[in-house]
């Protein structure tokens, strides 16, 4: 059995943190990952399915669907924690903006939070407001196939991340990312 796959089965069966973590750095050390080769893999719809940190926002629940939306040649994103099996971009988020440090490092700026509503006719509902004193940090994208991304953050977390298949609910994203 494949590595990605037996880290996949013990995210179901056991999520034993010290398994998990030594899978992920055998993952790791075998990753030829740049940012110039592989920007087209990290587009899309990517759902945390283990973290390490404890904070909320950062942490894996399977009571909501905690989503990043990423448009690399755009250089935007959005994570999102919404309700489960909801296609639509509904819930608490926070808007980013992307760039490249190097070839494994992406910087992130957090500009905008808050709710985010239903769309209600052409009218979308929304309770975004600007972050004040702009919160930075960043990723680095230590593993990274079509379907698994393994990063590690500026505080030292794991994160271990799925790619989910869904063009309404990414055209959703899109559409709604065109005004930050």
């Amino acid at each position: 059995m494949k590595l990605e796959d037996q880290l996949l089965e013990l995210l179901v069966t056991n999520q034993n943190t010290e398994k998990i973590e030594k899978i992920a750095k055998e993952l790791e050390m075998d990753s030829n990952f740049t940012f110039s080769n592989d920007i087209h893999k990290l587009k899309g719809i990517w759902k945390l399915i283990w973290s390490s940190s404890k904070a909320p926002f950062l942490n894996y629940s399977s009571l909501v669907d905690n989503f990043q939306f990423l448009d690399p040649f755009n250089f935007k994103g959005l994570n999102l924690l919404k309700p489960p099996r909801l296609k639509a971009i509904i819930g608490i988020g926070i808007v980013l903006k992307l760039k490249s440090i190097n070839e494994k490092k992406i910087g992130i700026r957090f500009t905008h939070a808050g709710l985010i509503g239903p769309k209600i006719g052409v009218k979308k509902i929304n309770a975004l407001t600007k972050i004040k004193n702009e919160q930075n940090g960043w990723l680095d994208i230590t593993f990274l196939n079509n379907d698994l991304r393994i990063c590690r953050g500026d505080k030292g977390s794991l994160f271990v991340l799925r790619k989910i298949e869904d063009d309404l609910l990414f055209n959703g994203f899109q559409e709604f990312i065109e005004s930050f």
